[in-house]
């Protein structure tokens, strides 16, 4: 490991899964209490056996947010990630729910809630909460099949009603998902209740109400301004409420843009012009107040008399804004759009509502007036950074490289992110800054190590491009796009401020930075992997650089991911990932050696024949000892960990698929990191990309799968300097975590 780095295996150092029951293969380990994001103990501490989150908050996509009729302090919503979080403090603090619980609900529509239960969905597949969403059971498939399920609908009575919209029909269910009825016989847009009564539009513009619960349904015609509506001028989204003798109902058509009913859908008139309006909600306990949405796009429109006026009622640029700027807004200057299903009205309170974008969450709870981003606690700045500062409210739902902790002021950590770049923290991981500013490249922090002598001085691999070397990122020539560019970055003020140094290296992703700690201060060697092109060596602290690839990687395959230096001996170890032509990985990768400071490199894992090495661990005590993760491609069930004990002479696959499937029945799996405890090179960690955080106590000889840690995708698992028996991982989208270096 390199002198004065953090992580054992991202500092010197896409795909997600479906609900599933508990795993109970291989041998589980329980680290204790659920996941939580309570930071610990009232007075401070922290439960040694909980894991607890740490970082900004927001930065990246959220989706269906929702909030419950019954108690507006109960919300739910999903991460692009895989990540699915509740909170029960009306959003002041959120929970991430146990992947093996429920995961990848980011293409789910809103749930539907009941006052002791909340059905939903992940694709075509229901699942219910009895517990405030804390576990999940997932139910058997319905007879709908693979169909999509569009929306779910609640009818609260006795029995309650359950409506479940598919690509072909309209379910309906009174026992809870025990038998389905067809009752339409195709999907109809929402379903609204109005008082008693359901009210809808079928695909071919056919009114539908119904009286008994959505048990049987009477047809009739969309009029709309005297007419009816012409072939091809669809309803598209319906909304409606209704007290006392007054109801209304609100749809959109392209031709007409927001229309009106007071009379239960006999009759229609045109109350708005179209504007890309394309999702309609409003508590349907009232007839005053609505809104429109444009998901997809930027603007809410809300009406507070009835649909007689509208008026954009979400403004975050220009000059009456009436938003609260999240972080992301503030300090990376994102635009912003609404994601899918990403705007919500509460259900009970016509004044509440919520909006998620591909950064942020905003709430309003005066129906628009205002909004209040809801990504993170923003405190300003405060005394000890210049920067303004930000607390984790549990909403961490972004990717990281790495986390680091700095050598020479351990009250100062660091996280390296895709897309928000890079953060730190001066006071123990309470509160956080963005610490980007000044580096060319911020959109993702690869890899960082800090000069083990200058305290002030770290190094950092970024690039404009994400998520190597997870599938999306590892294609033929892709690095090559003219957005897909990368470097070195210099910051000599412990990442308040950053410059560039890549004077001589190739406008390319920089995926890896090494540092030789026995060079002279004021001419450091560094050793920089360039994406594409192999590693290149400076020997002047990164102001001129030289190709250093003598004999590195495959030909047509210079993906160089990771760069390691051994601290005892200082051999060299240069991992290469993969190189994919759409389903096709045609030139393995796989791990090199250089025992003459990168001046050659030889082939150490070609018996292995990797076409999708990931990652790689140093034994501190021995350059012999190495484990190697891999990740499974078409053709090629590789993935899991590898291990030699001989510097490559000989390897063993000591984690493999198949083990991995017995727990979670996923036919392969993506291992992205693994790690050597420093003070115990017996125990050794693996991540997963789908099955979370595994453990060896023996060497690698066998493995077990930590059932408690909450996401299931591990990016690196680093160690803490300054307390051994505690862990940092980073998660490919479920942000930075933090617990036991055991299971209790």
């Amino acid at each position: 490991m390199t002198a004065g780095a953090f992580c054992l295996s991202g500092c010197d150092s896409d795909e997600t899964t479906a609900a599933k029951p508990p795993i109970d293969g291989g041998t589980e380990l329980d680290g204790g209490a659920d996941a939580s994001t309570d930071g610990g103990d009232s007075d401070g501490g922290t439960d040694p056996q909980e894991f607890t989150v740490r970082g900004l908050g927001g930065g990246g996509g959220i989706f269906v947010p929702s909030v419950s009729p019954y108690d507006e302090t109960f919300m739910l919503l999903a991460c692009d990630m895989g990540g699915v979080y509740r909170s029960q403090t009306g959003g002041d603090r959120w929970d991430l729910i146990h992947y093996q619980q429920l995961a990848s609900a980011s293409d789910s529509t809103h749930p539907a809630y009941f006052t002791d239960r909340v059905f939903w969905h992940v694709g075509s597949t229901l699942a219910v909460t009895h517990d405030a969403a804390t576990s999940w059971n997932v139910m058997n498939g319905g007879p709908w099949g693979a169909e999509a399920i569009g929306y779910l609908t609640a009818v609260p009575g006795s029995p309650d009603v359950l409506l479940v919209g598919t690509d072909s029909a309209l379910w309906r269910t009174t026992d809870d998902g025990g038998t389905f009825t067809s009752v339409l016989a195709e999907r109809p847009r929402e379903v609204v209740t109005l008082d008693g009564q359901l009210v809808t539009v079928s695909g071919d513009n056919t009114l539908q109400t119904s009286t008994d619960r959505g048990a049987t349904w009477t047809a009739g015609a969309v009029t709309v301004d005297g007419s009816p509506l012409a072939q091809g001028q669809q309803v598209t989204t319906l909304t409606g409420g209704a007290t006392g003798t007054a109801s209304v109902l609100f749809g959109v058509t392209q031709a007409h843009g927001t229309i009106r009913s007071t009379n239960g859908g006999a009759s229609w008139t045109t109350v708005a012009p179209f504007a890309s309006q394309n999702t309609l909600q409003m508590a349907p306990t009232q007839t005053q107040v609505a809104y429109a949405a444009n998901v997809g796009g930027t603007e809410v429109w809300c009406t507070h008399d009835g649909g007689d006026s509208w008026e954009i009622c979400f403004r975050l640029t220009g000059t009456d804004i009436n938003v609260e700027p999240s972080w992301v807004q503030t300090e990376l200057h994102w635009g912003y759009y609404i994601t899918a299903h990403g705007f919500f009205a509460s259900r009970a309170n016509p004044d509440l509502a919520m909006l998620a974008t591909q950064g942020d969450l905003y709430v309003t709870r005066d129906g628009g007036v205002s909004w209040e981003q809801g990504v993170n606690e923003a405190l300003g700045v405060l005394s000890g950074d210049p920067a303004p500062r930000y607390r984790s409210i549990g909403l961490e739902v972004t990717s990281s490289w790495g986390y680091l902790v700095d050598p020479h002021d351990p009250d100062r950590e660091y996280i390296a992110y895709t897309d928000v770049g890079f953060a730190r923290t001066v006071d123990r991981a309470t509160t956080w800054s963005y610490s980007a500013t000044g580096c060319n490249w911020t959109n993702t922090f690869y890899d960082v190590v800090f000069d083990p002598d200058v305290p002030d001085r770290m190094y950092a691999a970024t690039s404009n491009r994400h998520d190597i070397p997870h599938w999306t990122h590892i294609t033929v020539n892709d690095p090559n796009v003219s957005s897909h560019r990368g470097g070195v970055c210099i910051s000599e003020d412990q990442a308040e401020s950053w410059t560039s140094a890549s004077s001589g290296l190739p406008d390319l992703p920089c995926t890896t930075i090494a540092i030789d700690p026995t060079s002279p201060t004021t001419q450091r060697t560094l050793y920089a992997g360039i994406f594409g092109q192999g590693v290149y060596k400076s020997t002047n602290g990164g102001q001129s650089w030289e190709l250093k690839s003598s004999g590195l990687g495959n030909p047509g395959n210079l993906h160089i991911y990771r760069v390691r230096r051994h601290p005892a001996t200082g051999v060299l170890y240069a991992l290469i990932t993969a190189l994919r032509d759409g389903n096709s990985f045609t030139i393995p990768g796989g791990v090199w050696r250089s025992d003459d400071g990168a001046e050659s490199w030889t082939d150490i894992s070609g018996s292995l024949g990797l076409v999708w090495a990931t990652n790689l661990a140093l034994d501190p005590a021995s350059d012999q000892v190495l484990f190697v993760t891999a990740a499974s491609a078409p053709g090629h069930s590789q993935g899991g960990v590898y291990r030699t004990l001989d510097g490559g002479g000989s390897w063993e696959h000591v984690l493999t698929d198949a083990e991995v499937a017995q727990t979670g029945g996923a036919s392969y799996d993506h291992f992205m990191s693994v790690a050597i405890h420093p003070d115990d090179g017996s125990v050794v960690y693996a991540g997963s990309s789908g099955h979370g955080l595994w453990l060896s106590q023996d060497g690698g000889d066998a493995w077990q799968h930590w059932q408690s840690f909450p996401f299931s995708n591990v990016q690196s698992i680093n160690v803490d300097p300054r307390d051994s028996s505690r862990l940092v991982m980073t998660t490919f989208g479920g942000g930075v975590w933090e617990g036991p270096h055991l299971p209790w």
